[in-house]
């Protein structure tokens, strides 16, 4: 098991095997949609550079995307413990040194580079969160020169090699709750070639020129929302209003098509704001009265309101519900250890974008020990081999079971309270509709125009 940065680049049979429970188990919590990789060049010398939103996550999801080995760089002070440092080494990620870790220790960097051109060289796929650091605001932030320093500098060590960067746009529906989804976008690969003379004239524009390209053809690939001032508003207006507009043109929903539609209302609202500013003021206040409204009735905007189909089979999946609610106690009952510890241990935890990362490790480690104990006390007390392993291939199963049972439930006590809104307190519901269906006719107008 290498656990040294010598080996990095070199496959890992220990590394392969742990990947495939990894897999599974990221997919679970996030279910997860890709777009483009399949058409990324073959035996190629790849950095992937995604947008960089939720902390350990966001490498897992690009790790996850098909049965490979890629490399990670990450901030060096999380290496300082000798054992977190094997454990990231295995994992393949390296560190990278900053001034802020002290000056004696950026000559350490030399040999992370160095590493860096034999990955390039092994075609691993390097991954570099060009950002530097994580943040929930869906929109790109300054972008750090590390990723074009380590790209120009592994070329001019290594010219043979056709480096090209390939941006990648990362998408949350919701950054901690499990079962939620994730959208990754691998766009156009673009090469590094070009701006190698430019750097051996002048290195400061070569990066600056680099990392103007890198934000360029990041941005198509995520939701990006530059406006600082009104951010809550689109922010709003895209949860709220993306999956009714695809509804109405009968277009599935999905989360590309989400995507698509969301990238679509951010610019037709920046447009409108550009153009008719006091009309965009009266849609931005529109929007946030609407958030307010919905935030005091606990009403989720993603699922607000719901259609006729919705509320007819609202009482039969409410009935179903309860009468599976068994099923599901049972079922949380088995996984109650590692899923309570790892909730626990993350509300300490002040950053909540470190939240389901760990939330995630936690459960990681604790599900197949917590496993390994209950299959004992199982087998001694039934002296089963078929029931246990009966319930050896049940437990993973309760994880599903809980989760979804939950989000089912979620989702089923919402529209009961929208429904009880409707029946009995029209007055304080009708407020909200007329917002709804006012600002989903100005959003339909304003696409229209932009087509």
């Amino acid at each position: 098991m290498p656990t040294t940065i010598d080996k990095v680049e070199k496959w890992s049979f220990s590394y392969f095997i742990l990947k495939k429970y990894v897999d599974w188990a990221f997919h679970f919590y996030f279910r997860t949609t890709v777009k483009g990789f399949d058409k990324l060049p073959k035996d190629s010398s790849l950095i992937f550079a995604p947008n960089h939103q939720n902390a350990l996550m966001d490498a897992l999801g690009i790790l996850c995307v098909k049965t490979w080995q890629p490399v990670f760089l990450a901030r060096a002070d999380i290496f300082k413990q000798p054992a977190t440092r094997k454990i990231l080494l295995f994992l393949k990620i390296m560190p990278i040194y900053r001034i802020r870790d002290g000056y004696e220790n950026l000559q350490n960097n030399d040999k992370t580079f160095s590493k860096t051109i034999d990955v390039l060289k092994n075609q691993n796929g390097l991954t570099v969160m060009p950002e530097g650091n994580h943040g929930e605001l869906k929109k790109l932030r300054p972008l750090k020169k590390g990723i074009a320093r380590i790209a120009l500098q592994a070329m001019e060590a290594a010219p043979e090699l056709d480096i090209e960067i390939v941006p990648v746009g990362l998408d949350y529906t919701n950054y901690i709750k499990v079962r939620s989804k994730l959208h990754i976008r691998f766009g156009e690969p673009f090469s590094v070639k070009p701006y190698v003379r430019i750097y051996e004239e002048n290195q400061g524009k070569a990066y600056k020129l680099l990392m103007k390209k890198i934000e360029t053809v990041l941005k198509p690939e995520m939701i990006n929302i530059e406006d600082k001032e009104y951010y809550s508003a689109h922010k709003v207006l895209i949860d709220s209003f993306a999956n009714g507009l695809l509804r109405k043109n009968a277009i599935p929903i999905n989360h590309a098509n989400i995507f698509n539609k969301q990238k679509k209302i951010i610019d037709a609202i920046d447009n409108f704001s550009a153009n008719n500013n006091d009309d965009f003021l009266l849609l931005a206040a529109d929007a946030l009265e609407y958030k307010m409204l919905l935030d005091k009735q606990k009403l989720d905007p993603t699922v607000f309101p719901m259609t006729k189909k919705q509320q007819f089979n609202l009482f039969p999946a409410t009935i179903g519900l309860a009468v599976l609610s068994p099923l599901f106690l049972a079922a949380f009952i088995n996984i109650l250890p590692p899923v309570a510890f790892a909730k626990l241990i993350s509300r300490k935890i002040k950053d909540k974008q470190f939240i389901s990362s760990v939330r995630f490790a936690i459960a990681l480690i604790l599900a197949p020990l917590f496993l390994i104990i209950q299959l004992t006390v199982f087998a001694l007390i039934t002296k089963s081999a078929a029931y246990t392993l009966a319930y050896t291939v049940a437990y993973p199963l309760c994880f599903y079971i809980v989760f979804i049972w939950k989000n089912w439930t979620n989702t089923a006590a919402h529209r009961l309270n929208e429904l009880s809104l409707k029946v009995f307190r029209k007055k304080k519901s009708r407020r909200m509709y007329e917002l709804y269906d006012s600002i989903f006719n100005q959003l339909q107008h304003l696409l229209k125009s932009q087509r």
